[in-house]
């Protein structure tokens, strides 16, 4: 296959050979005419005044040598200019395809060392052109790639983490009780049991938001009363509410128009939220769960706890895989880690949005838009 640089000097040389050629033979032409005409137009005008000047034979008017040599003098050099010209369009081919496939050469070698592993390569895209996009538009797409990887490194660390613990009870348990070290008691029963369940949660979580961030994860959406919808999940946490002295109370007009949601996903995203406000709103506290019109088409939630708050280290990556505030990896406070990285995916796959605004030791208010009919 010809190189881009050959393809450019031969396209450079194709126009100008075919535009000079046509231009020097439509010149030449049209001179010689034009002389011709301008020539006879003279000689008869020489006739009439009835000078003596030789302009022709038998009444014919012809050239003579002076001004036949005129013409090729003239069809020679134009002849030769076209000449230049082409040669000009090689060296301008030359000059303007190194110009142009330089940095396209570059982008070459630094795609084969990404693609070799090497996710710091970056091109230079200071030149303000098609060309110094496409390198901007490598360098981010190097940046994005670099980016994802050290988020899989962090996500298989924090697998590998959270699994270690669970994994560990279980073995040390089990191996317990099979050397015939101690006894299963009840309570040690309960917390094996307890650590499975951790770990089918784990697996699931992390199953669920695969389909999701793959976009396998289908919807069905169906017109939903959001009022019933949210009493429906409040009444399922609310024996656990009790146990802890928590309130939780609603305000959610009902004359407020139905969500287009698919009403088994949005029930998650309130369980998540809800059981994380239940896991960090201490004895006495209270949430609270807010509706209203926003955006025209779209409906605000928010529940709002008196917790223990979020720092502002941590609330950029509340929605991380696996992300953890430090009071959060206490064994009290355990769970799959990826409740919060469900809630975003699940909003925005419904075309909304999730945030959260805290101050540690003030609590929490998690708030997220959904379409309505």
């Amino acid at each position: 296959m010809r190189s881009l640089s050959f393809k450019i000097i031969l396209l450079f040389l194709s126009v100008v050979i075919l535009a000079v050629g046509l231009v020097a033979l439509w010149v030449n032409y049209s001179i010689q005419t034009e002389f011709v005409q301008y020539y006879q137009d003279m000689c008869a005008r020489q006739m009439l005044s009835g000078s003596d000047l030789e302009c022709g034979h038998g009444g014919r008017f012809a050239l003579g040598a002076a001004e036949q040599a005129f013409l090729s003098t003239f069809s020679n050099s134009l002849w030769i200019a076209a000449l230049v010209a082409i040669i000009i369009a090689i060296i301008l081919g030359l000059f303007f395809s190194r110009l142009i496939t330089r940095p396209l050469k570059r982008l070459t070698a630094s795609a084969k060392a990404i693609a070799s592993g090497d996710l710091s390569q970056r091109v230079n895209h200071k030149r303000q052109d098609e060309v110094g996009e496409l390198s901007q538009a490598f360098n981010d797409m190097a940046e994005n790639l670099k980016s994802k990887e050290l988020s899989r490194r962090r996500l298989i660390a924090d697998i590998t983490h959270e699994l270690r613990t669970p994994l560990s009870i279980v073995q040390s348990n089990l191996e317990a009780w099979i050397d015939g070290v101690i006894s299963p008691t009840p309570e040690q029963l309960i917390s094996v049991h307890d650590e499975t369940v951790l770990l089918s949660l784990l697996f699931t979580d992390l199953r669920n938001l695969s389909l999701l961030e793959d976009g396998k994860f289908k919807l069905h959406c169906v017109s939903t009363n959001l009022v019933a919808l949210v009493n429906t999940e409040v009444s399922s946490i609310t024996a656990q509410a009790q146990q802890k002295g928590i309130s939780i109370s609603t305000d959610i007009p009902e004359e407020l128009p139905e969500v287009f949601v698919d009403t088994a996903r949005i029930r998650q995203v309130f369980h998540n939220l809800l059981d994380n406000a239940l896991r960090f709103t201490p004895v006495g506290g209270t949430i609270k769960i807010k509706a209203k019109s926003s955006a025209p088409g779209w409906l605000t939630i928010c529940i709002s706890d008196t917790g223990s708050g979020i720092s502002s280290d941590d609330l950029p990556y509340v929605f991380n895989h696996l992300y953890k505030v430090e009071k959060s990896r206490q064994r009290g406070y355990s769970g799959s880690g990826l409740g919060l990285a469900i809630v975003k995916q699940l909003v925005e796959a419904h075309g909304g949005k999730v945030w959260v605004n805290s101050e540690l030791g003030k609590g929490s208010t998690f708030c997220f838009t959904l379409p309505v009919v």
